[in-house]
């Protein structure tokens, strides 16, 4: 392949895992996919279309795709009372106390920076260990989580309040306002110890949200940096230091400029002015698409230029026997995975209404039948043929998928078919087809590719 065409399809994959992350993250947002579920499919799908583009790997095959995904679970900060804060508006109203407190934007921005850094640091990591030559160990992975997990615990406690008061004192106002309403004579961080992670009382609370998630996500981005510190220099693995530290700086970047949405959206500086964006254009929706497509294009970029190093397998249960590894592997990675992922949307977008068990069942059903032609075609523990055949399978299937419950599953408050053509939707939309046209033309070439060898040799 000479250079200009290397090119070519190096812009190429980076678009595409713009679009692809940018679908994943406005679909993470929506009914069925939100919360840290949401962060699992996006992981799972996103790890499967990195495979694709780099090709198979030791440390990224089935099973370590599904541990890889279920990593993007533990950083998930909350960030609902974060977002208006660029317009220098802390809080707009409570619903029995209407309150109004100007905060600066430079502490908002902060703010942002640290909810992205801090949102996918074990997920980076994970990722980059796959294209890494360091055989890790049970006892590296029980390290890094323990870091995080112990980094985390201490800085919530005795740091991020701190940092807090002093980056944004307005926060610390606004729930001791809160307290003070409430009859309480403890001082907001006396009251946070009092009940420390107890996000049900702080929203009881004026200002009480508030406070609480920016501790979290400041206490988040430190956990983050100790993290990446610990995986290269106790664990001693640079490529996945690295790529975590750009994952971090990736969503950093990504959440804070697209918040823009937000501040245009809502009459810019001090909500002073009505909003400067069409109705067309959704400040909540085009903020979680474009975070996700300006994160995934910095990502694959990253990811597309990185030289793997050797291509070996991971220490870390090696001595687990073939059969049972499979068995685990296809547990997790499939019935687990696949099952989960196809059935929970549809659970969520039909509860409460009279055909959740039907629907239920059908997706259940649904979910059985792709998995035994995933094991039939593959392998129970994917063996049979290369990974990045089988992920090119599982990305087709499932932007294809994704894109149909989205539109038309679901209760009527659910689906976006009819009646509802708000730009984020337009962008879901055209980017699944754009992905999946390029998926099909891969496995055509691939094929024409094919057919022209075998002419050859016969």
């Amino acid at each position: 392949m000479n250079n200009s065409k290397s090119t070519f399809k190096q812009i190429l994959y980076i678009i595409m895992g713009a679009l692809l992350m940018g679908f994943l993250w406005r679909v993470r947002g929506e009914h069925g996919w939100g919360s840290s579920w949401g962060l699992l499919n996006a992981g799972f799908i996103y790890t499967m279309f990195v495979v694709f583009i780099k090709g198979s790997r030791k440390k990224l095959d089935l099973g370590w795709i599904g541990l890889t995904a279920l990593s993007f679970m533990i950083t998930t900060p909350g960030w609902g009372t974060l977002l208006n804060q660029i317009t220098g508006v802390l809080h707009v109203a409570d619903e029995d106390y209407p309150v109004t407190v100007f905060t600066s934007i430079p502490a908002a921005v902060f703010l942002m920076v640290c909810l992205g850094f801090g949102l996918a640091a074990i997920f980076g990591i994970m990722l980059g260990r796959g294209f890494s030559e360091k055989q890790w160990r049970i006892k590296d992975f029980v390290i890094l989580i323990a870091v995080f997990c112990i980094t985390d615990l201490i800085v919530n406690l005795f740091i991020s309040p701190f940092i807090l008061k002093l980056v944004q004192p307005e926060a610390v106002d606004l729930f001791q306002k809160g307290l003070e309403i409430e009859g309480s004579d403890l001082t907001p961080y006396s009251a946070y110890l009092k009940n420390f992670k107890d996000l049900g009382y702080a929203k009881k609370l004026v200002g009480g949200r508030n406070y609480y998630q920016s501790i979290e996500t400041i206490s988040s981005a430190i956990s983050a940096i100790a993290s990446i510190i610990t995986t290269r220099f106790v664990i001693k693995d640079k490529v996945a230091a690295k790529t975590g530290a750009v994952t971090c700086g990736a969503f950093a970047y990504a959440i804070t400029v697209s918040d823009l949405f937000f501040y245009f959206g809502h009459g810019g500086y001090h909500m002073l002015n009505n909003s400067y964006l069409p109705e067309f254009f959704s400040s909540w929706g085009c903020w979680e698409y474009f975070t996700g497509f300006a994160a995934g294009a910095i990502l694959t970029a990253f990811i597309v230029y990185l030289k793997p190093e050797k291509n070996v397998e991971e220490l870390a249960f090696s001595n687990v026997k073939e059969k049972p590894r499979a068995i685990l592997t296809f547990v997790l990675s499939t019935l687990f995975m696949i099952g989960v992922n196809i059935v929970r949307p549809v659970l969520v977008r039909f509860e409460d209404t009279d055909v959740t068990v039907p629907a239920v069942i059908l997706s259940v059903l649904f979910a059985l039948v792709f998995i035994i032609i995933l094991v039939k075609r593959y392998g129970i523990n994917s063996s049979k043929k290369p990974m990045y055949i089988h992920s090119r399978l599982i990305l087709i299937f499932f932007v294809t998928y994704i894109i149909a419950v989205y539109l038309a599953v679901g209760s009527s408050d659910c689906t976006h078919l009819w009646g509802n053509y708000a730009f984020q939707h337009l962008m879901v939309v055209i980017s699944a087809i754009i992905i999946n046209i390029w998926l099909y033309i891969d496995i055509l070439t691939l094929r024409a590719r094919r057919k022209k060898e075998n002419e050859k040799l016969s």
